[in-house]
């Protein structure tokens, strides 16, 4: 973001007030910042639909808000979007649109029991409202009922076919249901609509997302030929890491790290190669580090099976670390996600067994949390009480925050910042630093207290999720707990270890 939208922002420019304009000149500002967005000129669009604002009119005024906001998300400017819509919605709360576009902000602030009501609210005033379809349609997603979700977003694009993000969400459950030709298909109408030259690391993913399903062609994506009710693995652990063993196409004994923080299942270029598999294209990944400022590019392939003890799966997507990261601690190794296989699993730290299953059976946990799977399995928690949406990453080492959130904090100006060593898959993160006397709750009784936290740049992988990450729970809080994380249910169960 520039030095003068960051000046704008802060409030620092004087504004005009026009709001006894006629409608037909905020009319033609509105048009103008439209027309601005759609080349990318963000600081010029985020001006004209500024002055739009002050129309009397409520109809413009909403219009000009959501603009100003898109450019906001655009930016990832999460909190200040979210100030904008809270102000959208206090003065314009009648009506559907300025309830539902205050309801997008609360989603991309990772507050999303707060963005669910406000979608309801609006959907309560106008059924048809597009954006509270979408958003109605995303939770739903989210909690895996792919049918309702595909039906409400599919009424948004009705109402709305021009809006490209109602078309990527459709393209998510599609792959999330396994149809990867439907899949393909609605990433494409999301690249048709969007600024020709948006070059942004979403678009980049997306084009190679939807090249790469569309090589699926006939075949079962994640087939599964011999199902059973539940699979038992046993497992190792090194370090901070879970160790399963496992099997690629038949032939490649590896090691695999069990990382819920991962949505595909990832290879070495040395294992790679013993298995046989070849990349097919490079795609867009994202995570901690400051190598392409939290973005990396990695290689992607299909799996012809994958084998976890008993448990064998056909027509799997992986990426392939190549080029490697050098310089780090640890080399990088192969890890997979039962989560991205479309399986729930328990972890039980103390027996050293994972278990995964379509439906796990019921079973008794002290404290069970919503999950939403937003290509992560994702909690809600608070940080010195201020909530936050945290990824469960058995992958993961420690507990940390996204600085993001380390700013809102009300923290003493001279609590000292300890700089930290930490590196993620895009490499080190030199930003990164300690920050003392953090309360992390995910229910009474379950979480961290007053203890020093590293923050962490999370810029990246809020980005491609599209939301803002408040933190991420690795395997130093995890290990305490048999873990459960519950796709049929939509819960995250944890009972303490004696």
């Amino acid at each position: 973001m520039s030095i003068w939208l960051r000046v704008l922002l802060a409030g620092l420019l004087f504004t005009v007030t026009i709001s006894a304009q006629e409608p037909a000149k905020f009319e033609a500002q509105l048009k103008q910042g439209d027309a601005f967005l759609s080349r990318l000129r963000y600081e010029d669009a985020y001006l004209a639909f500024r002055g739009a604002r002050e129309s009397t009119e409520a109809t413009q005024r909403v219009r000009a808000a959501t603009g100003m906001i898109r450019v906001l998300l655009r930016m990832s400017l999460y909190a200040e979007a979210g100030r904008e819509g809270a102000a959208l919605a206090a003065r314009d709360g009648r009506v559907a649109a300025a309830l539902a576009v205050h309801g997008d902000t609360l989603w991309a602030s990772g507050l999303f029991d707060e963005a669910e009501r406000r979608y309801d609210e609006a959907l309560a005033l106008d059924q048809a409202d597009p954006t509270a379809l979408h958003g109605r349609g995303r939770a739903l997603a989210a909690r895996r009922q792919f049918v309702p979700a595909r039906a409400a977003v599919l009424r948004a694009i009705a109402a709305a076919p021009a809006e490209p993000v109602y078309h990527y969400t459709l393209a998510a459950i599609d792959e999330d249901t396994r149809q990867f030709t439907q899949a393909a298909a609605s990433l494409e109408r999301y690249l048709d609509l969007l600024p020709s030259r948006d070059e942004s690391e979403m678009a980049k993913w997306a084009a190679a997302q939807a090249a790469f399903l569309r090589g699926f062609r006939t075949l079962v994506p994640y087939d599964v030929p011999n199902e059973r009710a539940s699979y038992t693995v046993p497992f190792r652990v090194e370090g901070d890491r879970v160790l399963v063993r496992g099997r690629l196409n038949g032939t490649a004994d590896v090691e695999f790290a069990l990382d819920t923080g991962t949505d595909q299942t990832t290879l070495t270029p040395a294992v790679a190669s013993r298995a046989g598999v070849r990349p097919a294209m490079t795609l867009q990944s994202a995570g901690v580090g400051n190598l392409g400022a939290g973005f990396r590019t990695l290689q992607v392939a299909r799996l012809d099976q994958l084998e976890i003890g008993a448990l064998l799966i056909r027509n799997i997507s992986a990426l392939i670390k190549s080029p490697s990261l050098t310089e780090m601690p640890r080399r990088e190794g192969a890890a997979f996600s039962p989560l991205a296989i479309g399986f729930s699993m328990e972890v039980d730290y103390s027996r050293l067994v994972l278990t995964l299953a379509r439906r796990l059976p019921e079973a008794s946990y002290p404290t069970r949390l919503p999950l939403r799977m937003l290509r992560l399995p994702v909690v809600r928690g608070t940080i010195n009480h201020m909530p936050a949406s945290f990824v469960i990453d058995t992958g993961g080492t420690a507990v940390s925050i996204g600085r993001l959130a380390a700013e809102r904090l009300d923290v003493d100006p001279d609590t000292r910042r300890v700089p930290a060593r930490v590196y993620g898959t895009s490499g080190w993160d030199h930003t990164a630093f300690l920050l003392p006397f953090l309360e992390i709750a995910l229910a009474p009784g379950v979480g961290t207290s007053q203890r020093s936290v590293v923050v962490l740049n999370l810029d990246a992988p809020s980005a491609l999720l599209g939301f803002e990450l408040g933190g991420i729970l690795g395997h130093e809080f995890l290990r305490g707990y048999v873990l459960r994380i519950d796709l049929a249910r939509a819960e995250v169960g944890l009972r303490p270890i004696d």
